[in-house]
């Protein structure tokens, strides 16, 4: 038996969690001394609104390894030998993947049958999200553990995620801007197109207002994915679902993803991205990969 599961930070909605029975660790978020868990104590709504009411930025911290152990056990006090694939965000931006390596060692000494392996997708939200849903599916064909994590590989290495925000604040204050940091506080009303490169944010380009950011955003999937075999598309937004219904209905008609995923960005991530982000990311699968 082979069991995925994941964290918040994927932003999977309820009816894709419930359909494949995806257990998640949370991330939580910090009020100043108030620490709330993703997704199973505050939803995005309530969050941005607190998140805009608040006197100094919340912040965001891991699952504990403790987490991990209540999800592992779980799972291997019914399979004791089951294989359990973990899929997280980037290290290079979380701490997750440095609570789910001693909680699998340690339950390793209760379950030693299990085999417990941990893939890092140098992503977040989209690209995690739609890396789950793809071992899931995967799983569900029959697929072994070996045969995922190749996919999954495949799929980090040439995932293709692009971002607007609504300001560089939020990623700016929470230290998660990485080598874009530049952009702070010179671009007036021009409104950067960002990237994720090897789990770190990077300027792409700029665009002089936000409708040509997005209509960029726009090109850019259509550039990419149209016409692509097996092609695995995201859209998620934080409180611009309109925006987000308006590019999907597009891309989803021009490029016709064998796997499409919309999402909300929701608290963990929000507290970098803040509201008004919109992002697409897509992959293509020749042949199946």
């Amino acid at each position: 038996m082979i069991k995925i599961i994941t964290d918040t930070t994927a932003g999977l909605p309820p009816e894709e969690l419930e359909k494949y029975g995806i257990p998640m660790v949370p991330q939580y978020v910090h009020f100043g001394d108030e620490a709330v868990r993703d997704v199973f104590d505050i939803g995005t709504e309530e969050f941005y609104r607190r998140q805009a009411a608040a006197s100094e930025l919340p912040k965001t911290s891991a699952p504990s390894v403790g987490d991990f152990l209540v999800v592992f056990e779980e799972i291997l006090s019914e399979h004791p030998d089951a294989t359990v694939l973990c899929i997280h965000p980037s290290a290079e931006v979380s701490g997750t993947i440095r609570s789910a390596r001693p909680a699998a060692a340690q339950i390793k000494e209760k379950y030693p049958q299990a085999d417990i392996r941990i893939f890092d997708t140098r992503s977040v939200s989209l690209g995690l999200g739609l890396a789950v849903l793809e071992a899931v599916r995967m799983v569900e064909q029959g697929a072994t553990a070996d045969e995922v994590l190749k996919r999954l590989a495949f799929m980090r290495d040439n995932m293709q995620t692009y971002f607007v925000v609504g300001t560089l604040e939020y990623l700016a204050k929470g230290g998660r801007i990485g080598r874009a940091s530049h952009l702070v506080g010179s671009l007036l009303d021009i409104k950067p197109i960002l990237t994720l490169v090897d789990g770190t944010v990077e300027s792409y380009t700029k665009a002089r207002t936000r409708k040509r950011a997005i209509a960029m955003l726009r090109d850019m999937a259509l550039e990419g994915a149209k016409g692509q075999p097996g092609v695995r598309l995201g859209v998620a937004h934080a409180l611009c679902e309109d925006e987000a219904r308006q590019l999907s209905d597009l891309l989803c008609a021009e490029i016709s993803p064998e796997v499409f995923l919309f999402s909300e960005v929701g608290p963990s991530i929000g507290v970098h991205a803040g509201p008004q982000t919109l992002a697409v990311g897509w992959v293509s699968l020749p042949d199946g990969n």
